[in-house]
C-alpha cells in the first residue's frame, strides 16, 4: 500500500501494488544415486517443481514438500548403469527456474555370474 503526503500534511488516497517474484530458487540438492536406485531424492525450495533430466533427454518431475524434501521415481525406461550425469532443477510457483545441480550415478550393480 502506498500513499503520498504533501508539505501541508494532506494524505492522498491509497494505491496498492503487488510484488512480483522474479528471484530464481537456489539450485536443489541431490542425494547420491546408484545404478540400483529406483528414486532420486534431495531438497529444493518448498513447493517448487523439481525436474530431473536423464542422459537420453527423458525427464521426471516431482514437488518439494513444505519442508523442501522431494523424491522422484526413476522412469522404468531409464536404465542407469553408472557414470551417467543427471541434471536437476527446481521451478517455483512463479516460473523462476533455479540453476542446475548435477550428480553422477555410481555403479553398484554386480555383474552376472560368469558361465
Amino acid at each position: 500500500n502506498v500513499t503520498a503526503t504533501d508539505k501541508d500534511g494532506n494524505v492522498s488516497d491509497e494505491a496498492t501494488t503487488t510484488v512480483t517474484d522474479t528471484t530464481a530458487p537456489e539450485a536443489p540438492t541431490v542425494n547420491d544415486v546408484t545404478s540400483d536406485d529406483t528414486t532420486i531424492s534431495g531438497t529444493a525450495e518448498p513447493g517448487s517443481t523439481v525436474t530431473v533430466t536423464f542422459p537420453d533427454g527423458t525427464t521426471a518431475t516431482g514437488t518439494a514438500d513444505d519442508e523442501g524434501n522431494y523424491t522422484i521415481d526413476i522412469p522404468t525406461n531409464v536404465d542407469l548403469k553408472g557414470g551417467e550425469t543427471l541434471n536437476v532443477t527446481s521451478t517455483d510457483k512463479d516460473g523462476n527456474v533455479s540453476g542446475e545441480a548435477t550428480t553422477t550415478v555410481t555403479d553398484t550393480t554386480a555383474p552376472e555370474a560368469p558361465t
